[in-house]
């Protein structure tokens, strides 16, 4: 855009962010250079301005990670500009792939009762939280009356903490030193002691399972749904293939690269299938997705081969036109035990989930494109998966370069005995299930299905490192900024 300062102050235009609406004449550039074209304006009809001081996006390159805490300003970047494009295509793709092999779109609740997974690892919703919050702020008072203030004490250790590992990098008197380590474990027990007191006060936490359910919205415990599987297997059951595309939620503490607390799952089910079918029909959508996208958005992949990642492309044609390696987890960990020039932190053996990291090296450094394994002991997948001959269990992950883990599925189980050995044996109350082994009880039928992780989907495509930047506006554990 070519705007002549007779037209409007360049002072008010330049500043990166400024928004622009201008009319005028489209035309070749007087001089060969970086653009083809050129908008010459004649009238400038809006300038929305920044102000320079404050704008986070005033500098030329912001690193991403520092683009998390402005997630309202990254879509006016390039890169951030181009994931989204790709997303929204891939969204589209999915629907249709769906539509086209005659699966039904269910809307999955959000707010659940059951522990879908059995893991729980969940987000209970409640609506007593402000009164608990009052009741410990309460408590926190009576503590700094009587001169004692939890928060002040952890400071206090804090600091006590720093001056020790002070003292032993100076190599101070060892008098000095005994005297620090004595004073910063007598603030420790103090701490201790005034968080034991408020947890007697104000009760443990929600995860205990000790809130008041009499009290509460829905007058029983829910939660923030980890999958919508079980719910789709009910109408898989009456209507055949159903499929659910929507966010699923876990209140894991971590900040790893490949996951947030709030992530979109595609999930799909299908009545009178087995694993093998799953796995098939899983495969079929991860390739479709992949075409999708290099016939659909070649400008934004040509930019990320550019910008981000050049083997992205290649990485594509690849799943287009290959097939995964297919593999059951014994076989897995045969690979694995003879792989002479990694050595792991993990021992595992027949009876352990493969971790992240020996799941990746297989796709990333010994068959160096996707591994479907199959076959998992029962111990690494949820009691819902059914139990093979052999005591292993139908499930299977999709496990691709740069990533880990993309999909994951299972056939599920249809006989009630077994099932309810399941539960019984994980420890799982039962009576939170009824609702979902009336399924077994009444009209059951062999059924399978997968989870499709569509942000590590997105993260894959595009080439980036963490799961983050590819979501709109991500959530992790102790981020939530808008």
């Amino acid at each position: 855009v070519v705007v002549d300062s007779s037209v409007a102050t360049p002072s008010r235009l330049l500043p990166t962010g400024t928004c622009i609406l201008v009319e005028g004449q489209l035309e070749r550039p007087p001089t060969e250079g970086k653009h083809a074209i050129q908008l010459k304006a004649d009238k400038v009809l809006h300038i929305g301005t920044v102000d320079v001081g404050k704008y986070p996006l005033s500098k030329k390159r912001v690193p991403l990670d520092t683009l998390r805490d402005y997630s309202h300003f990254r879509p006016r970047t390039t890169t951030v500009a181009t994931v989204i494009r790709v997303r929204s295509a891939l969204s589209f793709a999915t629907h249709s792939f769906f539509k086209d092999h005659a699966f039904i779109d269910v809307q999955v609740p959000t707010i659940t009762t059951t522990d879908c997974e059995g893991f729980g690892n969940m987000f209970q919703v409640t609506t007593t939280t402000s009164d608990q919050k009052a009741d410990k702020e309460k408590l926190s008072t009576i503590y700094e009356t009587e001169g004692f203030s939890l928060e002040i004490v952890k400071a206090a250790a804090k600091e006590k903490s720093k001056l020790v590992e002070t003292l032993k990098r100076s190599e101070s008197n060892r008098e000095a030193l005994a005297a620090a380590i004595h004073d910063l474990q007598k603030t420790n027990e103090l701490a201790s002691q005034l968080e034991a007191r408020e947890k007697k006060n104000i009760g443990t936490s929600l995860k205990d399972d000790k809130v008041d359910s009499s009290e509460e919205f829905f007058a029983n415990q829910t939660y923030l749904t980890v999958s919508g599987r079980l719910h789709l297997e009910s109408y898989a059951c009456a209507l055949g293939n159903v499929y659910s595309f929507g966010p699923r939620f876990q209140a894991d503490k971590t900040d790893s690269a490949k996951h947030a607390s709030e992530m979109w799952m595609v999930e799909a089910e299908m009545a009178f299938s087995e694993l093998k079918d799953s796995m098939n029909c899983a495969n079929d959508m991860f390739k479709y997705l992949c075409k999708w996208v290099m016939e659909n958005c070649s400008d934004d992949l040509k930019f990320v081969g550019k910008r981000i990642d050049n083997t992205c492309i290649d990485r594509l044609r690849q799943i287009i036109s290959g097939s995964p390696e297919i593999i059951s987890y014994n076989e897995a960990l045969d690979v694995l035990l003879k792989a002479e020039d990694k050595k792991f932190e993990t021992k595992f053996d027949s009876g352990v989930k493969l971790t992240s990291g020996l799941l990746s090296y297989l796709a990333d450094a010994i068959y160096k494109k996707p591994v479907l394994i199959h076959s998992y002991p029962k111990e690494a997948k949820p009691f819902y998966v059914r139990v093979n001959d052999d005591k292993t269990v139908a499930a299977f992950d999709l496990v691709v370069p740069k990533v880990g883990t993309i999909i994951s599925g299972s056939q599920n189980e249809e006989r009630l005995n077994v099932i309810n050995s399941r539960i019984t044996e994980l420890g799982l109350p039962q009576e939170k299930y009824e609702w979902y082994l009336d399924l077994c009880r009444n009209g059951t039928v062999k059924r399978s299905g997968f989870t499709l992780r569509f942000d590590l989907l997105v993260l894959f495509i595009t080439g980036l490192t963490n799961v983050k930047d590819v979501i709109p506006f991500p959530r992790s554990y102790g981020k939530a900024n808008n």
